[in-house]
């Protein structure tokens, strides 16, 4: 019995303990940002060849900016569509090299597989990634300390378009409820990932198109996380 008592505490201190602390009290991470009437777009686990094609289309129209968290092991299958991310102005983060909890990768698994992210997103964009999303929010004892020195973005609002039963409108509406200034959304453009549903990037998109769309949508900017998160050089404003 005390065996596993002490199994159970190390657990909830080494997984649970941290992710509660992390996200409800913001130590070490990014939440929101600090723009007036911007708000920043983030997507999760792709790149995906079907959607994030469209979904960069879709941005384009609307000259919007966005910040995608991809994983390592589908940025090297999809070179080419991270490097159209880059080519048209989004931020690339890193979402781990394989999409899984923190909770299951000791530290020095952990630090080794981020590595291997960090050294393909910079081989195919030729840049150093500077933003990092753990995979379903998710930390360990040593995440924020061995993810350095990237800086954690988490979420102001997660509508959880990865189910396809929230269907495009009530999608569209919990975007709307997420518009403020400084607001960081997460979406999804892959619904490959456990517990995701395969074609739920197609309400998102559809949900999008309505938000963007949308006539208050006008009074803000879309931006990346970069922008959202730094202040404008003085005389740039």
């Amino acid at each position: 019995m005390i065996t596993a008592a002490l199994i159970l505490t190390f657990v909830f201190l080494y997984t649970v303990g941290p992710t509660v602390f992390i996200r409800i009290f913001g130590i070490g991470i990014h939440k929101y940002g600090n723009r007036e009437n911007m708000i920043a777009l983030t997507f999760d686990d792709g790149p995906d060849p079907i959607y994030t094609p469209l979904l960069l289309e879709l941005l384009e129209q609307h000259h919007a900016k966005a910040t995608f968290f991809v994983v390592g092991s589908k940025a090297r299958a999809f070179p080419n569509i991270v490097q159209d991310i880059q080519n048209r102005g989004h931020t690339i983060g890193l979402h781990n090299d394989v999409h899984l909890s923190n909770w299951l990768l000791p530290p020095f698994l952990f630090k080794r597989q981020l590595k291997k992210a960090q050294a393909s997103i910079q081989k195919i964009t030729g840049e150093q990634p500077m933003y990092y999303r753990p995979p379903w929010g998710h930390f360990n004892l040593f995440t924020l300390s061995s993810s350095q020195p990237l800086q954690t973005v988490m979420w102001t609002a997660i509508p959880g378009d990865w189910k396809a039963n929230v269907n495009p409108p009530k999608l569209a509406s919990l975007l709307k409820e997420a518009r403020k200034s400084g607001a960081i959304i997460t979406l999804h453009d892959s619904g490959t990932t456990l517990g995701a549903d395969v074609r739920a990037p197609e309400n998102t998109l559809k949900a999008l198109e309505i938000f963007l769309a949308d006539e208050k949508s006008a009074d803000y900017q879309f931006v990346t996380v970069h922008t959202i998160l730094n202040p404008p050089a003085r005389g740039k404003e």
